[in-house]
């Protein structure tokens, strides 16, 4: 900051300039509301109702410094920021510091400093009081959006939670028409762009509560205003409160309680592959209220996850299943995109206004206000009607994008004339040639026309589990191939070779018994 004058000021005294440099410097430092005993100050005072500086009991200090650090291993932690850490001596000047900008008035004798310090840092057994002394830190963090409260007690420790509200919700609000014309024009389709502003309204107006359905932004393109539109939402709902990856890697990792502490995730350029795990892993994460979370070096915890999910790809999501109710797919492909885009100059002036108005707390504040009057009485944030919602992208995938392994799954057994096996086999064959989880064998073969049933064959007391086409007329330990009947154990083998082939075709092998050919 510098301080100048206009035409019409008169030059400055000496005294002034040196004043002036004084307030400039402290400024710089971030000293602007320190009191110092000069009474050189710019900064603000918090005035009580009768136009005093506030100066508030004792006791009300200790309550609310004790709320502002937790103690673990004999060191302080500032609950705003765990990466700090205080000796007692060094957590005692900051304190003094702190409570001085906010409390100039208050003017605490040796004794009364010595005292307040042993209530916080030292105190006794049997008049200890949660309310005035640092808690000690179990070393475990919670998220728990809406609530201000930083320390939550439970078997005499305490537990931190992350979430902080937003400093620009204090703030008044300035409307604006930026965001508006910005969303018109990458989401030009009303009820499109209708819905996912009511998402996006509930998501911050019920912030301890969870969506169980996520956004995704598509564009072929790059540049079209995905990020703009996710840096906007950070804005919104906090950058504390945000969590920004790329790709599914650290949503799904071992460690990933870090990304889950967060209202707001946002999961940049996702590619899946259709029925794998990750895909199961992301799917499950955005539906359920609670999952296993664990932190380095913290045994794992089964936690409520309260986030709200934005994801965003250059590549077409097929590895979706049909009309999945779990993804609202926006698709921001335009003609505004920044390599070559017609209307290119028109979408840099849309972005450069959203951004004018978000570079202020009271223009964010104002956005936030035009969201929170929204009437939200229609909206299910559990569950998406995907029939009655369906983008354009989601219709067009539903016809454009089949399921490409299990068809190349049917191919291979058709090649090889595999229409009999075991359910252990199923299980490998999904592994091997279909990328999937083991456990989606049944919606898998059913889909392919099979049927489940239990056989014995070649002498085996015991029946098995096997999956067969219904034309293979399985009985008597034989089935079915190309018109001819052979011996279940013949496609049992058939199959064990499939799996240990390489290219996914074994060699045909025909030979006669009692003048039948069979396979």
């Amino acid at each position: 900051m510098r301080i100048t004058m206009n035409e019409d000021d008169q030059p400055l005294t000496p005294e002034a300039e040196a004043y002036l440099a004084i307030i400039e410097r402290r400024i710089a430092q971030g000293l602007a509301h320190h009191p110092f005993p000069d009474g050189i100050t710019s900064g603000l005072i918090r005035l009580d109702n009768d136009g005093k500086p506030y100066n508030p009991s004792i006791k009300e200090i200790t309550r609310l410094v004790s709320g502002w650090f937790v103690k673990k291993d004999n060191k302080f932690y500032d609950v705003n920021n765990l990466q700090v850490s205080y000796t007692a001596q060094d957590l005692k000047q900051v304190i003094v510091n702190k409570t001085k900008v906010l409390f100039p008035e208050l003017n605490l004798s040796k004794k009364d400093l010595g005292d307040f310090f042993r209530v916080l840092l030292d105190p006794p057994m049997t008049n200890a009081n949660p309310e005035e002394n640092i808690a000690v830190w179990s070393g475990h963090t919670v998220f728990i959006p809406a609530n201000n409260q930083k320390i939550f007690f439970k078997d005499g420790v305490v537990s931190i939670n992350l979430w902080q509200s937003p400093n620009y919700r204090g703030a008044v609000g300035v409307r604006g028409k930026a965001l508006d014309e910005f969303l018109n024009y990458v989401i030009p389709v009303e009820a499109e762009r209708e819905v996912f502003l009511d998402w996006l309204a509930w998501s911050l107006k019920y912030e301890e509560q969870k969506p169980r359905w996520a956004i995704m932004l598509y564009s072929q393109k790059q540049g079209t205003g995905k990020t703009v539109l996710t840096d906007l939402m950070k804005d919104l709902f906090g950058v504390a409160n945000t969590s920004r990856i790329n790709g599914v890697r650290q949503l799904v990792a071992r460690f990933n309680k870090e990304v889950l502490q967060h209202k707001l995730v946002v999961v940049e350029e996702i590619e899946l592959r259709k029925g794998s795990k990750e895909a199961n892993q992301v799917k499950t994460l955005i539906t359920e209220d609670s999952t296993t979370v664990e932190a380095k070096g913290l045994p794992s915890s089964v936690e409520d996850i309260n986030c709200a999910f934005v994801m965003t790809s250059n590549h077409l999501p097929t590895w979706l299943e049909e009309a999945d109710r779990r993804f609202y797919i926006l698709n921001f492909d335009h003609e505004g995109y920044n390599n070559g885009g017609k209307d290119y100059d028109k979408f840099v002036g849309l972005v450069k206004n959203l951004k004018e108005q978000t570079s202020t707390e009271a223009g964010i504040k104002g956005i936030y206000d035009d969201l929170m009057a929204r009437d939200l009485i229609n909206h299910n944030a559990m569950s998406l009607n995907v029939m009655k919602h369906s983008t354009g992208i989601m219709k067009e995938l539903q016809v454009l994008t089949p399921d490409v392994v299990k068809v190349e799954l049917q191919e291979i057994l058709e090649a090889n004339n595999i229409v009999f096996f075991t359910s252990k086999q199923a299980k490998k064959l999904i592994e091997l040639f279909a990328n999937r989880e083991a456990n989606s064998q049944t919606h898998l073969f059913t889909e392919l026309g099979y049927k489940k049933k239990r056989f014995a064959w070649g002498g085996i007391k015991s029946q098995k589990a096997c999956w067969f086409k219904p034309s293979a007329d399985p009985e008597y330990g034989e089935v079915l191939v190309g018109g001819i009947r052979a011996p279940m154990e013949h496609q049992i083998n058939k199959v064990n070779g499939l799996l240990g082939s390489v290219n996914g075709e074994v060699t045909e092998t025909s030979y006669t018994q009692g003048g039948k050919r069979e396979w």
